[in-house]
């Protein structure tokens, strides 16, 4: 009974120095502790792994021996850090496909998003996994499916049979099987049938890769359509998933006679620029890609794109100005002010545009709509997953509350406008990737919002 007693109290002890080491990591991580946080790994004391908002390459340089020996519970507890710092060693692990796979769709997810630094990075990792043998193995598989089988020869059997194929053609609405049950009678059966399926880690790169294109702004879509030809031999991608200029000859044929879909046809403008207008011009159609006009920022040289939509030139991308009093980065990541310009505070959103432009009034936002056929339809062709009719190309680049924690990044854009409430809280619009509709709301001033410029003084 006292041993028991002992082991008892052992083991307690042992548990309360891991609860406390677990503890003191969260707290060296939160306060960039470095030093301190690898002298908690190295004690051996750990009991999970943590990385907070520690940088990629942090995260692998201190747990990497973690990462190699555990990948998919480090992933799971780190998969930002482990799919950036990480990916591309996890991916030539022949027993890491799990891990590999989950990198595949976390790099991206914020791929279509909009992020360049996934795309580079998932380029690295799709390298290193088209290259480990045992994710190029596929598996043999049972599927069920519904064939057309030939009716018996004669008897009541074949009457049955032309009963069925009649109804089974109908319910599908199968011209050719209506007309064959007469002189050649089927019926539907199911079928089980064996087919070759790819590894989870080719099946994830291959939909992603040829999906991407379509998904992701407009501003990354060329990338997307450059790994998907990249990596296609190897992925066994088919050349009607592959776009590229091929496929916009075919596509363009497909439409001949008939209007050219602006949003797509801008997708391929964007990815690739002066090519596509002498397709446009071999076929007989007079539309070009869009232009626009390219307007530098005196005060740090970035160059903006402007385009006149409805009489008005409007900044087609958002405003990237560094204001250090009242602006950020989404998750203050400098790539994702790249990619979706910075967030303001409505104060410093009225003061940041560039001089001869203004921020964008409530009045401008309606002319706008009206201009895109009404704020119930507008977001569907000024969105950059709808059909950006007028190349308008508004991202999700979410928003920061005043205290700047940052959220809905991939789902919603948020705008300021120059106007307020009788409340003194700001006027915004907004639009999400699933919705069709430019909303306006009120918000607080100190919140970090989106700016887009428009022309002419306020």
């Amino acid at each position: 009974m006292k041993n028991l007693f002992i082991a008892s109290l052992v083991c307690s002890a042992i548990l309360a120095q891991g609860s406390f080491a677990q503890e003191a990591l969260r707290k060296a991580v939160d306060s960039n502790n470095w030093k301190k946080v690898k002298k908690i790994v190295n004690s051996g004391e750990l009991e999970e792994i943590y990385c907070g908002k520690m940088s990629a390459k942090n995260a692998t340089n201190i747990y990497g021996k973690h990462f190699k020996q555990m990948p998919d519970e480090a992933f799971a507890a780190c998969p930002s850090q482990f799919a950036y710092g990480f990916g591309p060693k996890v991916c030539s692990m022949a027993n890491a496909a799990n891990a590999c796979s989950g990198v595949i769709k976390y790099l991206l997810a914020d791929g279509e998003k909009g992020s360049t630094k996934a795309l580079k990075t998932l380029d690295e990792v799709a390298k290193a996994a088209t290259k480990t043998k045992a994710f190029g193995k596929q598996s043999l598989v049972s599927v069920d499916t519904t064939v057309w089988k030939p009716c018996p020869k004669k008897g009541a059997a074949r009457t049955k049979c032309i009963a069925q194929c009649k109804e089974d053609a109908n319910s599908l609405m199968a011209i050719n099987h209506d007309v064959n049950c007469k002189k050649n009678p089927e019926q539907m059966v199911d079928k089980t049938i064996k087919v070759y399926k790819p590894s989870p880690v080719f099946a994830s790169l291959r939909e992603g890769l040829s999906d991407g294109f379509w998904k992701a702004p407009m501003s990354v879509a060329g990338t997307y359509a450059a790994l998907a030809g990249k990596y296609a031999k190897v992925l066994s991608i088919p050349d009607t998933a592959v776009t590229g200029l091929h496929y916009v000859k075919t596509w363009v044929a497909k439409h001949k006679g008939a209007s050219l879909p602006g949003g797509q046809l801008f997708r391929f403008c964007t990815a690739w620029k002066g090519k596509v207008d002498p397709i446009l011009s071999e076929a007989g159609f007079s539309t070009r890609c869009p232009v626009f006009k390219n307007f530098v920022d005196k005060r740090d040289k970035q160059v903006y794109k402007v385009k006149e939509i409805g009489g008005v030139d409007w900044f087609v991308e958002n405003l990237n100005y560094n204001d250090p009093e009242g602006s950020m980065c989404y998750d203050r990541d400098d790539a994702n002010c790249k990619t979706f310009g910075r967030l303001y505070t409505q104060e410093a959103a009225k003061k940041a545009c560039p001089a001869g432009y203004h921020l964008a009034t409530d009045a401008d936002w309606k002319k706008l709509e009206e201009y895109a056929g009404g704020s119930r339809e507008a977001a569907l062709k000024l969105k950059s997953n709808g059909s950006d009719d007028y190349a308008f190309t508004a991202m999700f680049g979410g928003y920061a509350n005043k205290t700047g924690v940052c959220t809905t990044m991939g789902e919603g854009a948020y705008f300021w406008t120059a106007d307020s409430e009788e409340d003194s809280r700001g006027k915004a619009r907004t639009m999400f990737s699933s919705d069709k509709d430019v909303g306006s709301i009120s918000v607080d001033p100190s919140f970090y919002l989106a700016v887009r410029c428009v022309a002419g003084a306020e």
